[in-house]
């Protein structure tokens, strides 16, 4: 039972501190906290993650250990010519490896939902209670810095609060996660999660047409859609200084030039950079030098996982991350779409699509959601080859 708790704490307080990286370590524990919790994660399940290692592999994890492959090798390369230390490249590494190969293999897949669940909880109500980031805007953010990292959270949470509902069948669950997480979305203020959100809503509706349909006739949707539009007429939710604020920042933010000219200067660095790139977390050093036009000091982040990846380390390890993730999004696609697990699909995709304007190339929380999605692919390899899902899983 102890040892039970012990795994379980290691396990929550690693997707709690992934999460809420920023009020871990600005509030609560200090700016070694992440590094404790992974270390202790790190110990309690080393040998869960060897044998995880070792392992039968599908198609995913065989893109995956050569994405890995691809990597390491250009990281050492750069170590070699001291553009990056050793450290700073296993500090990439590490985290990368062992989160996605454990998620994948974990055979508590629903209680590991819940944690990344409760987590995302949280870091809402930390946002309800919170100021605007700046004097200068109405957005806020949750237990994350980045209210657009705090929305690409946001998203996952939405999908696998869904999935859960399909499990627990609780209504009470179901509706105030999905008002909690919406108001926090309203107040992150993040264009790009809004229409990330339209696409996947209408990639939803296509899949899922009939059974949607279906739903929607049912008494209990049919009074839940009476009650939140009753509710939202009430509210008057267009005067709400989220909808006002958002508005405004759609006539006049000027985040799409700095995307762009960042975006140019990640190509130009590559262009010149082809083979090894500039060294993991070397962009914002040398970005300045290959901008085609002024923008602000701290607006030079890649904001593109897939520009992060080329910039920072060449062509390779750029085709390797493209072969890993169209692998991991069309493998036994068919069977995922039309099962629950279509909702973990979404989450991951929502992901990748909000990495198309964030930074996210060796996040922690990346490659835990990826990792979502890499655990329903062996289970549904295992499912077909006629083996039971505990072949290819560790015991929680």
């Amino acid at each position: 039972m102890l040892f039970r708790f012990i795994r379980d704490l290691a396990l929550f307080l690693l997707v709690f501190g992934i999460i809420n990286d920023d009020f871990v370590v600005d509030k609560v524990a200090g700016e070694n906290a992440l590094k404790i919790i992974l270390g202790f994660f790190l110990v309690v399940y080393a040998k869960d993650i060897i044998v995880a290692m070792l392992s039968p592999k599908n198609s995913v994890m065989k893109f995956f250990y050569l994405l890995v492959f691809v990597f390491g090798a250009v990281s050492l390369l750069n170590v070699l010519f001291e553009v990056i230390t050793l450290t700073q490249a296993l500090f990439v590494m590490i985290p990368m490896l062992t989160i996605f190969v454990f998620v994948s293999y974990y055979d508590s897949f629903e209680k590991l939902l819940y944690f990344v669940w409760a987590s995302v909880v949280v870091s809402s109500i930390i946002l309800v209670f919170s100021e605007p980031i700046s004097q200068w805007t109405f957005r806020r953010t949750g237990g994350t810095g980045d209210p657009n990292e705090f929305s690409s959270h946001i998203l996952v949470a939405m999908a696998i609060t869904v999935y859960l509902f399909y499990k627990n069948r609780n209504h009470f669950f179901l509706w105030p996660s999905l008002g909690l997480f919406s108001y926090a979305l309203l107040y992150a203020g993040s264009k790009s999660a809004f229409l990330t959100l339209a696409f996947l809503v209408t990639f939803s509706i296509l899949v899922k047409f009939r059974f949607l349909l279906r739903q929607l006739f049912s008494l209990k949707a049919i009074v839940a859609i009476l009650v939140i539009g009753f509710g939202l007429y009430m509210l008057d939710i267009t005067q709400s200084t989220a909808v006002q604020g958002l508005e405004e920042r759609a006539q006049s933010s000027g985040t799409a030039k700095t995307r762009f000219v960042s975006w140019n200067a990640g190509i130009r660095m590559a262009r010149d950079n082809f083979f090894t790139g500039v060294g993991a977390e070397q962009y914002e050093k040398h970005a300045r030098e290959y901008a085609t036009d002024f923008i602000a000091e701290g607006s030079f982040a890649p904001h593109n996982f897939l520009i992060k990846m080329l910039g920072e380390n060449g062509i390779f390890p750029f085709l390797a991350l493209l072969a890993f993730l169209f692998v991991l999004f069309t493998y036994k696609i068919k069977t995922i779409l039309y099962s629950d697990y279509f909702w973990i699909y979404i989450a991951a995709l929502s992901t990748i699509l909000m990495g198309l304007t964030l930074s996210m190339t060796y996040e922690k929380y990346f490659w835990l959601f990826l990792g979502l999605l890499s655990h329903v692919t062996l289970v549904v390899w295992s499912e077909e080859e006629g083996e039971s899902d505990e072949d290819h899983a560790y015991p929680a």
